[in-house]
């Protein structure tokens, strides 16, 4: 069977989106695939168990084989790092991780094993991301971000702690590079990464839409109220806007796909977002996202009965307008298990721009 474990140089590039296709590519190609993420930081509540989300992912949308709590192992709440560090008990930790994964890729072809961050993460745990691909027996692939000299420093970085654990680096793909630069990276990135003596497996483009969450992640991930427009929670946010200015100036930030966060008591740039979007098939206005009512502020009641009858969701926030507008800002729009178009956007992406051939055959 053959293993691969999934790192990173820094969080958020991309190991779930490899993740997501190198498994996909390997159904397809009529292999028996399996996943596990044995150490989870980002964990929901699901059934009682505390499970990583990227295994709910997986299990959800993907049908992955084995019970949610083989997927994800371990998963470290908040405190368990102090603990761990004066009550030190390794195979705590590297024992459920052994365990689950000799369940779940009994029969399987193939492994996709997904790790948390760079290839140190875990250390303070006995477990980094290196020590488990050890564990495993599995080869790993370093996701990257997009540059030239950060991106191979980093890349020597991780691949000299895997290689210290006796872990074989199979190669480095790099995500989110710009079409403009694509030509030109491509060309280099082979070069300096097979000066540091590791291929280059891909290079996949950046693609906007991977990036715009929906009104529902907004609410569920900032834990924000709804007010109205329950039924129109799955439009997505392209862009964030401040309402702070008179209605005259705003009018002219509003684009497709914005969400406008405003005082829950400025009536008037609550009420030129809504003509703004309900006219938006007659003339050259947005259709926006939704709006996000800041301040802990809910508008008059003939007001709120405007909004109840338009297609826009409203969420409430107890935040000031700054707060609340760079909150959504700072949001990282992760794939969700409902979230069909990106698992597809995912799946042709890697398919098209990653050498799946070379990674299975290796």
């Amino acid at each position: 069977m053959k293993k691969i474990y999934i790192a990173a140089t820094q969080q958020h590039d991309g190991k779930t989106s490899l993740s997501v296709g190198l498994f996909l590519a390997a159904q397809k190609r009529g292999l028996k695939a399996c996943f596990m993420k044995p150490v989870g930081q980002r964990y929901l509540l699901e059934d009682g168990a505390k499970v990583d989300e990227d295994a709910v992912l997986f299990k959800k949308a993907l049908s992955a084989q084995g019970n949610l709590s083989r997927l994800s192992p371990v998963t470290i709440p908040r405190g368990f790092t102090e603990e761990y560090i004066f009550n030190r008990h390794p195979e705590s930790i590297m024992g459920p991780i052994k365990d689950a994964f000799e369940e779940i890729s009994a029969g399987m072809d193939i492994a996709i094993i997904e790790g948390t961050g760079h290839a140190g993460v875990g250390s303070v745990l006995d477990a980094s991301n290196a020590a488990v691909a050890r564990l495993l027996g599995a080869d790993c692939i370093i996701a990257a971000r997009g540059g030239i000299g950060r991106c191979i420093d980093e890349v020597a970085l991780n691949t000299a702690l895997f290689r210290q654990e006796g872990v074989e680096c199979l190669g480095v793909v790099i995500n989110k590079v710009y079409e403009e630069k694509y030509e030109r990276l491509q060309r280099i990135l082979a070069q300096g990464l097979g000066n540091i003596g590791t291929r280059c497996l891909g290079i996949i483009p950046f693609r906007a839409e991977l990036t715009y969450p929906t009104v529902e992640l907004v609410r569920k991930e900032l834990g924000f109220e709804v007010l109205s427009g329950e039924d129109y929670m799955d439009k997505r946010v392209k862009n964030t806007i401040v309402g702070a200015m008179e209605p005259q100036n705003m009018v002219g930030y509003l684009k497709n796909g914005s969400l406008v966060v405003v005082p829950g008591d400025r009536v008037d740039n609550i009420v030129t977002s809504i003509n703004a979007h309900l006219m938006h098939k007659e003339a050259s206005t947005p259709q926006i996202a939704g709006l996000l009512l800041t301040g802990g502020l809910v508008p008059h009641l003939s007001i709120v009965n405007l909004l109840c009858r338009v297609d826009v969701p409203v969420l409430l926030s107890k935040d000031d307008t700054a707060t609340s507008a760079y909150k959504v800002k700072e949001l990282v729009a992760k794939i969700g298990p409902d979230d069909h178009e990106k698992l597809e956007t995912t799946r042709q992406l890697v398919e098209q721009y990653v050498d799946i051939q070379q990674i299975l055959q290796t």
